[in-house]
């Protein structure tokens, strides 16, 4: 955008946001249990990953996603509302992260289980990022 500086620790603050949801949203006591089920299958299998490396590209590709949100959240000066950011940020969510999530769902036969959960979270992590951007200025 033109004449727009970019918020470095609001795009920041948004990417941990995220990552906080991610640990809530795939505790084992919210959703982490159907997800094991539907992706790795054991807790064995899943620890024998890098989850140190996950997290630490995870976060990165997450910043790079807030970066290019706050072209999307971002209004002119009249809309600088957490509820503008995460409406715009949504519709992203709704009309490109489902689709895809749902194509790759189908593709893999991840079921309505994984579909469901990884959506939600996903357009979640949209509207916190849309919401924080704009709101934060």
């Amino acid at each position: 955008m033109e004449g727009q500086h970019t918020n470095w620790l609001a795009l920041i603050v948004a990417t941990l946001a995220t990552q906080v949801l991610g640990f809530i949203w795939y505790h084992p006591k919210v959703f982490g249990r159907t997800w094991m089920e539907n992706t790795v299958g054991t807790e064995e299998k899943a620890r024998q990953g890098n989850m140190l490396l996950n997290v630490a590209v995870g976060t990165l590709l997450m910043f790079a996603i807030a970066y290019e949100l706050k072209y999307v959240a971002h209004g002119g000066a009249e809309f600088t509302t957490f509820k503008h950011g995460a409406y715009h940020a949504g519709l992203d969510g709704l009309f490109i992260l489902i689709p895809v999530i749902g194509t790759i769902s189908l593709y893999e036969h991840k079921g309505i289980k994984y579909f469901l959960m990884t959506t939600g979270y996903w357009l979640l992590s949209f509207v916190l990022i849309g919401g924080i951007i704009s709101w934060w200025r």
